[in-house]
């Protein structure tokens, strides 16, 4: 099946497949100076994140930084993309929240598995294309944004000091306004103040100071500062929210909903679960299974858009290996099943802060990863009790707030107005009934419009004159002859030919597709022009698609414009010199009938068109 390898194809195929040989030894000092300081940024904003993910998830905190971990590692090896960062997402935590909230973390472990599987198998089979051939940009938009206002409206109840069980983003606001009269103000205060300092930190990175490429050396520190400031502002403001708690408690008080307990230490590594115990009963692998439902395909989809977007995004234009992203991510989720991770993609907001820290090649993600593990070793958990859930809540809704797509509105009214409807179709689906059945409903709704498109394909008629004057009607038909589009092209084509035009040229120049049931139409058209007297010239008409709609009558095709001046001389005489028989024949008939009421009647055929032109199948 496959031809025998060399030594360079196989050397190649192992770079291509682990990359971390290609860079690896070229790696310098330098590169390790700028991966230091990328890594530890991106880890100071990754501990904070993992904690509130999982969270969001429904886990316990130690699940988030456990997925961290994982993550970061891995992608090391296999991973193409220098900026990406694999580890604990808003999206794939409220999804995980959504399919495991009401079981153990096991189940939640198991997706993880799973996902990878799944998604290791698609980079595989090279499935990737094939995956997101029906999910639009619009319908991503609304599914992203949607998800954006889910995730932060679960985080609400936080924000008030809160505690209630809610699902997605209906119940959340109306269990809030049920709730509303237990708010703690303290935590309000502290929740709102948090927002506003995260919101306005990110803002710094962004002031110049100076005319650019003119700054002083005064200027350009300064500007440095202001962008580790902005990078750093979630462990930042976590930090001060948790020392503010822990000083309040030395005191005796306690005004703010804390964290509480993280578990120390590594996780017990070892095979992901494929049975559990929970509510008193036994659930074995088909039964974990049965439960996720569809979270299984959902869960490795969104995983897949967002990673290869993401990486499409720092690719800065060159050619992304999709399929090797796919094999990283599911390698990614794998290994992370096996201590305990929940599933897990890249994140836009730490790549992009890899890619604003300087990062050089994917070994920053040992030092994040490390960062992870001095928080996992005791040396700081005892600190993370300390951290209040109103802080955590305005962190992630700080973090998906940007997440909604309103500025994708505007170009897209400009570019094609019809192409809002599964943009808002899917977000409200998702809003009001779920983020699985919305991104379905989505998709559903691009794959009807794309088969009414097909079905009502624009047709082209035009009166044409050819340099001797004779008149005949051009059809062009803008897509292929397929059987949702057969009926409404040959209405379009008989409505053409329905005047005193016996010419009709059917312009064959997009047609590049056909089946039986178009080949059955035209055939029936051929048929009913014919009784009619009229003809039809096929042009620019592909020999593929000639043979499949030419399997009973006879096709009359012109390749070139020559030919089908050609063609309709000749169809044009052919027409007057079967007329003037006609003719004769009726007036030698009214001749016999007066002479011989008995008489026979003289067939008279009329001439074939020239072999010579144009070409018939």
């Amino acid at each position: 099946m496959f031809g025998p390898l060399s030594y360079e194809g196989v050397g190649r195929l192992v770079k291509r497949k682990l990359p971390v040989i290609e860079w690896l030894p070229k790696y310098n000092t330098n590169k390790a100076v700028a991966d230091l300081i990328a890594g530890i940024t991106v880890g100071l904003t990754l501990i904070p994140q993992s904690i509130a993910y999982a969270a969001l998830a429904g886990l316990h905190p130690q699940y988030g930084l456990y997925s961290a971990m994982a993550g970061a590692i891995v992608y090391i090896i296999f991973g193409t993309c220098k900026e990406v960062n694999i580890g604990p997402t808003a999206l794939l935590s409220l999804l995980t929240h959504t399919y495991t909230h009401d079981t153990n973390e096991d189940m939640a472990v198991l997706l993880c598995f799973l996902t990878g599987c799944i998604v290791l198998l698609c980079g595989i089979l090279q499935l990737e294309i094939k995956l997101l051939t029906f999910v639009s940009v619009p319908v991503v938009a609304g599914f992203t944004s949607a998800s954006a206002l889910i995730i932060a409206s679960s985080q609400i109840k936080g924000l008030f000091g809160l505690s209630y069980n809610s699902e997605g983003f209906v119940e959340s606001w109306s269990k809030l306004f049920e709730n509303i009269g237990s708010t703690k103000m303290w935590d309000l205060i502290l929740g709102i103040c948090c927002i506003v300092c995260l919101l306005s930190l990110r803002k710094l990175k962004d002031i110049k100071l100076g005319e650019t490429g003119k700054e002083t050396t005064k200027q350009k520190s300064l500007m440095k500062l202001f962008f580790y400031i902005a990078t750093g502002r979630n462990a930042l403001v976590v930090i001060i929210c948790a020392g503010t708690a822990a000083v309040f408690k030395s005191n005796g008080q306690e005004p703010f909903k804390l964290t509480g307990h993280i578990d120390a230490g590594l996780p017990d590594a070892g095979p992901p679960p494929f049975s559990t115990v929970y509510g008193n009963q036994t659930y074995n692998f088909v039964d974990m299974v049965t439960h996720l439902g569809t979270g299984i395909a959902i869960v490795p989809i969104i995983a897949i858009l967002g990673n290869v977007a993401i990486a499409k995004s720092f690719s800065t234009g060159a050619m992304l290996d999709a399929t090797q992203e796919m094999i990283t991510l599911g390698f990614c989720n794998i290994v992370g099943s096996f201590v305990r991770s929940m599933p897990i993609n890249g994140s836009f907001t730490r790549s992009a802060v890899n890619n604003a820290s300087g990062v050089k090649t994917p070994f920053g993600g040992i030092y994040t990863g490390t960062i992870i593990l001095i928080k996992r070793l005791n040396l700081l958990t005892p600190y993370f009790y300390y951290i209040p859930k109103a802080t955590l809540s305005a962190v992630i809704i700080c973090a998906v707030l940007f997440m909604v797509e309103v500025g994708m509105v505007k170009p897209i009214w400009k570019s094609n107005k019809r192409d809002l409807i599964p943009g808002f179709v899917t977000l409200i689906a998702c809003l009001w009934i779920g983020v699985e059945i919305g991104i379905v409903i989505g998709v559903a709704i691009d794959i009807v419009f794309l088969l009414y498109f097909n079905a009502r394909p624009g047709v082209e008629v035009e009166r044409t004159h050819v340099i001797i004057g004779i008149q005949y009607v051009m059809v062009t038909p803008n897509s292929g002859l397929l059987f949702p589009a057969v009926d409404f092209v040959r209405e379009a084509v008989s409505k053409a030919g329905a005047d005193k035009v016996n010419v009709i040229v059917l312009n064959c120049r997009h047609v590049v597709h056909a089946d039986f049931t178009a080949a059955q139409g035209i055939q029936s058209l051929l048929k009913d022009f014919k009784r009619q007297e009229k003809h039809v010239v096929f042009f620019n008409l592909s020999p593929r698609v000639a043979k499949i709609i030419s399997f009973e009558e006879k096709l009359i095709i012109a390749n070139s414009d020559a030919e089908l001046v050609q063609i309709i001389k000749d169809l044009k005489s052919n027409t007057a010199v079967s007329s003037n028989k006609e003719n004769m024949r009726f007036e030698m008939s009214q001749i016999m009938e007066e002479s011989d009421p008995q008489h026979t009647s003289v067939q008279i055929t009329s001439p074939h068109l020239n072999e010579n032109n144009g070409t018939r199948f």
